[in-house]
């Protein structure tokens, strides 16, 4: 017969070992729910960014540049065209230039399927209607200290994107996503990779560059860029000639 004491002994190390693992799992809820807190802090203030550029959008004109590249970088096609937005939701296109054959036609598509109404523009917000967040750790863009949001759909949809935003985290401004669509935009194409770059220009948020690359059946890798090459502010009643003719170039294509 096992001695009294080594019983007891025993019944006190068990006792002891789950008072330790209830500590253990109450301080891993805690970490859990600093994170969320966290997550749920940092996509609160980024969203209350972006809304308070939308609310004081003004008219202004972008030309860009989309260009189609081969897996060598050399350009098959690019279409040049002067975009004109008007708040809230207009915007029309007239192209300056193009080239590229079947290439160019890919272009006027992805063209033409931007410039479409914004119908249900919510469902492809980067918000809490459209994604659960995570914090994914910190990184730096273009100097900038960020925080990593992994992006995780609610929706099967084409308009969604799985991947990551990275945030100022000084100043919750987003500025740069990037990742897979949830699904194909096109039979023809798999393993899309986007990367959207964001930056501030004259008091406006706007998209500044779209990364796209992509395995084309039958083709091979393909890459689309489209980056803006100037940016003019409206006229408006009340403004300087300074303000009105104001202009901004944009700098040279980035590599990834």
């Amino acid at each position: 017969m096992r001695p009294k004491e080594s019983v007891s002994a025993s019944a006190a190390f068990r006792a002891k070992s789950l008072v330790c693992l209830a500590y253990l799992a109450a301080t891993i809820a805690v970490a859990q729910a600093d994170e969320r807190e966290s997550v749920n802090v940092i996509v609160a203030r980024m969203v209350a960014v972006l809304q308070e550029y939308k609310v004081r959008d003004r008219a202004f004109t972008v030309r860009r540049d989309y260009q189609l590249f081969d897996k060598k970088w050399e350009s098959k096609a690019q279409v040049v065209v002067r975009i004109t937005f008007e708040p809230p939701d207009r915007q029309r296109y007239e192209i300056e230039s193009s080239r590229g054959g079947i290439g160019e036609k890919i272009l006027r598509d992805i063209l033409d399927r931007e410039m479409e109404a914004p119908q249900g523009a919510s469902q492809k917000e980067l918000s809490t209607q459209n994604y659960d967040f995570q914090l994914a750790g910190e990184e730096a863009v273009d100097g900038r200290r960020c925080y990593v949001l992994a992006l995780h759909p609610k929706r099967e949809e084409r308009d969604l994107i799985r991947g990551r935003a990275l945030v100022d985290a000084e100043t919750y401004q987003l500025l740069r996503v990037e990742g897979e669509p949830v699904k194909s935009p096109s039979w023809w194409i798999r393993d899309l990779h986007i990367t959207l770059s964001f930056a501030e220009v004259d008091g406006t948020w706007m998209r500044t560059l779209t990364h796209a690359v992509a395995n084309v059946r039958f083709k091979g890798r393909y890459v689309v860029e489209s980056r803006n090459l100037e940016y003019h502010s409206a006229s408006a009643a009340g403004e300087s000639r300074e303000q009105r003719d104001h202009k901004v170039v944009f700098g040279s294509a980035i590599r990834y």
